[in-house]
């Protein structure tokens, strides 16, 4: 890792999801987030869940409305709340 990136904590990977799934995440923070992902199951299956999550509601169209970021946070803090819960 880069001796002046800060490694990222599962709290973040929950807030910077959406960026990083819209493309818009800078590049050093891809990487932390990237990096992040390697080492840690939990945040990767969030990111795989909020990916079909994201699809699903794609898929239903104008009937579902879209997921706006109001969905996205109360997805987030579900997420934070059940991570806390996994750790010893």
């Amino acid at each position: 890792m880069d001796a002046n990136a800060i490694e990222l904590v599962c709290r973040e990977v929950v807030e910077l999801v959406t960026e990083y799934l819209d493309g818009t995440l800078p590049d050093r923070d891809r990487v932390r987030f990237d990096q992040h992902l390697a080492t840690c199951p939990p945040c990767t299956a969030y990111l795989a869940q909020m990916k079909t999550t994201l699809a699903l509601a794609a898929e239903l169209g104008a009937a579902a409305g879209p997921a706006d970021d109001e969905v996205r946070r109360q997805l987030g803090d579900m997420f934070g709340r059940w991570h806390a819960k996994q750790k010893p």
